[in-house]
């Protein structure tokens, strides 16, 4: 019995050892993540990669976790054309834009980033579109500094869920720090881990060709694995996103086929804000802005006129 315990943890070892070192030795080439339009600063010496386009009524796409500006591709050139000045941003830590240097890894941290942006590009009656984890973003902004701020879109977003299941212990090690670094460092397992979530997130709609390398690309991003495991261990669901005391037009948007963030937590989010209107999306993913392009687009860009 010992000896076979001492070659299972031989061989365990092995598995977690070599394959590591297999990849420094012979690295996988993954091409890098294009680049923003440009590098836009929002305070305490950081700046984030930004792709604008358009002129017009402001509109600020913050994407999810993980994620960056190029995931809402399709819904940025659409809401162009329909005369916004779009800026879709890398969130600090992801993709081409700036680590993060206040080890703010929290909703508020990311919603200072969004303010400041707000204030450097000195945008005001802005459109802010929240996806995800972005939505979260966009709450917290809402509620620390609304005056730049005109309107929210929550697109799937994350919100107050008083009673969220508890992650098994499976996922919570899963997404641990050094299972992680693991991951990283052995790209085909990264890809068949990136593969599995993007598939739940897509549910039955579609996954265009362009996703699982773009995706591969962000992760292959310097900053990413920090920021990716900080933010995932840091999320809540708490009051701290509860939009109650938000007095700005709200959109809800949500898929009723949702399986990462249930349509309830898009019905709580509507519930509680005092001037929200909910659009569920039939059919829809937690991937909205990739398989719906048009029609968030078309929401967006009426919502825009709200006041």
């Amino acid at each position: 019995m010992r000896r076979f315990l001492l070659i299972v943890v031989v061989a365990l070892g092995a598995l977690v050892v070599l394959p590591p070192l297999w990849f420094s030795v012979f690295p996988e080439e993954v091409p890098a993540l294009a680049a923003g339009d440009r590098m836009i600063p929002v305070g305490g010496g950081v700046s984030v990669s930004a792709v604008v386009r358009g002129s017009g009524r402001p509109v600020v796409l913050v994407h999810g976790l993980p994620g960056s500006a190029h995931d809402w591709a399709p819904t940025t050139e659409l809401l162009a054309r329909r005369g916004h000045r779009v800026i879709a941003y890398d969130r600090v830590g992801y993709g081409n834009s700036d680590a993060r240097k206040n080890g703010e890894f929290t909703p508020d941290g990311s919603a200072g980033d969004l303010l400041g942006l707000l204030e450097s590009q000195d945008l005001t009656d802005v459109t802010v579109v929240g996806w995800s984890y972005g939505g979260a973003t966009a709450i917290r902004a809402a509620r620390l500094d609304p005056s730049r701020i005109g309107r929210l879109v929550l697109v799937g977003s994350a919100g107050h869920w008083p009673d969220v299941p508890s992650d098994p212990v499976i996922f919570r090690v899963l997404f641990s720090a050094p299972v992680l670094g693991w991951i990283a460092k052995v790209p085909p397992v990264g890809r068949a881990v990136q593969a599995g979530f993007s598939g739940q997130a897509f549910g039955d709609e579609p996954m265009p060709d362009w996703w699982l390398p773009q995706l591969a690309s962000n992760f292959a991003s310097p900053h990413m694995m920090e920021t990716y495991s900080a933010e995932g261990a840091a999320m809540g669901w708490g009051d701290d996103l509860d939009t109650s005391s938000i007095d700005l037009p709200i959109l809800v948007v949500h898929g009723d086929a949702d399986l990462l963030v249930p349509l309830e937590v898009g019905r709580r989010i509507d519930a509680a804000a005092p001037r929200s209107q909910l659009f569920v999306v039939e059919g829809g993913s937690h991937m909205l802005p990739v398989t719906r392009p048009d029609e968030i687009a078309k929401r967006v860009a009426s919502f825009a006129f709200i006041q």
